[in-house]
């Protein structure tokens, strides 16, 4: 086996848009940055593996510029059938372009060596290469979604539903509980000039009727989330279980379109199903702050903001699919858009442990307006920045100047989006 030690003064821990987005940012403003990513590309739910667009504020004219805006006007440029395959490479292209950051794609974080309250190091596996990756640094931001330092540091994080009264929320259930939102295989369907027999695999199951259904809206246009399950179960530890009993939905629900009544699908195929089922909520952080659904409808007014969520307070029912009293979600409205501060991105217990994504230091009644990507994104973005200015400026992150944080996120954000 091969060992390769990296020192530096950023590693970032996940390769979906929040992580690459903070790579990139604390690569532009002048800083060492490892990104250490667990599968062969990157952009996590928005991957080729997943295939979920990429989702931000809600409200007339909302949306996030900066790198998030700079990738996605790129992928326009570039990738004009907008297949996923194409936008793996722009992302690819995106990261290895930075003088300052260092890709490792395929490696797993497995271990990291601590010094009382601060990681030292962290060791990732990369299978293909049969190598171990050590990387020792100033900060780790993890933007793994699923908090993968949080069990190997021990860092203080959250998972599941708090009860009303913990933060005086209304959204919550009266009693807390382990259960979280759940998560999803996406399938992508193409249309021809012919009709398309479908044959299902012996192990879909079967939905014969309308009634099968219920509360699920099956139109060919629609992007079939409510295909979902895990909330009821651990999203983290029975991913592949979660997997399987999707596929044979997936499969399930195509047949029911393709050979049940009528659903105008008689000359569409099925071109692709995701094996990698898209996460909506695991581990969360706990940080300096946590932000409370009060935050969420007060309007996030921080001194420390840094970043805007906007989406609704959508909150999936644990059960997914499996939810039979009525549609699988509630959209609570939420102000479009919110204040995000940088508190919610730094550790309470691990001194230079950072993170950016769905995994911020929220509750789950506003994770559930925070998680989606555009979002996770403009974190991504300020959590990069906010590191370079600590380390370049010799102070901690939490103790960054504010005022010029904010005013470097606004100038980025302004140049990237009219590049």
């Amino acid at each position: 086996m091969k060992t390769i030690l990296y020192k530096t003064d950023l590693c970032v821990i996940g390769g979906g848009l929040s992580g690459l987005c903070c790579a990139i940012a604390a690569s532009r403003n002048g800083i060492k940055t490892v990104l250490v990513q667990d599968r062969h590309v990157l952009g996590g739910n928005s991957s080729e593996e997943i295939r979920m667009w990429v989702c931000g504020a809600h409200g007339k004219d909302n949306r996030e510029t900066g790198i998030i805006e700079e990738i996605i006007l790129e992928n326009f440029y570039q990738n004009k059938g907008l297949k996923f395959p194409i936008w793996s490479s722009v992302l690819y292209e995106k990261a290895k372009a930075e003088d300052n950051l260092t890709l490792i794609l395929n490696a797993s974080c497995m271990d990291a060596e601590m010094d009382n309250n601060m990681i030292k190091s962290i060791k990732a596996w990369q299978s293909n290469a049969e190598t171990f990756h050590v990387i020792e640094s100033k900060y780790f931001a993890d933007c793994s979604g699923d908090s993968i330092l949080a069990p190997l540091s021990g860092a203080e994080y959250m998972y599941g539903r708090e009860a009303k009264q913990d933060f005086g929320e209304t959204i919550p259930p009266d009693k807390s509980d382990k259960k979280t939102m759940g998560m999803s295989c996406l399938f992508q369907v193409r249309e021809t000039t012919h009709k398309v027999d479908f044959v299902p695999p012996e192990w879909a199951y079967k939905f014969k009727s309308d009634d099968d259904l219920p509360y699920k809206d099956h139109e060919i246009d629609n992007n079939f989330w409510w295909i979902e399950l895990g909330g009821e179960w651990d999203c983290i530890h029975d991913t592949d279980k979660c997997r399987d009993e999707l596929l044979k939905i997936c499969y399930g629900v195509w047949d029911h379109m393709k050979n049940y009544g009528d659903h105008g699908a008689d000359n569409w195929e099925l071109e692709w199903i995701g094996f990698l089922p898209g996460k909506r909520e695991s581990r969360r952080y706990v940080g300096k702050h946590i932000v409370t659904q009060n935050d969420v409808e007060n309007e996030g007014r921080f001194d420390d903001i840094v970043a805007y969520a906007g989406w609704s307070m959508d909150d999936h029912f644990p059960e997914g699919f499996y939810y039979k009293d009525g549609y699988p979600t509630i959209f609570h409205p939420a102000p479009q858009p919110w204040g995000l501060p940088l508190r919610c991105m730094i550790s309470k217990n691990i001194k230079n442990l950072v993170f950016a994504g769905r995994n911020i230091s929220v509750t789950h009644a506003a994770l559930s307006s925070s998680r989606v990507m555009a979002t996770c994104s403009i974190l991504g973005q300020a959590l990069g920045t906010a590191v370079a200015i600590a380390v370049k400026s010799g102070v901690e992150v939490e103790n960054v100047n504010i005022n010029e944080l904010q005013q470097k996120l606004m100038n980025d954000g302004f140049q990237d989006a009219n590049k």
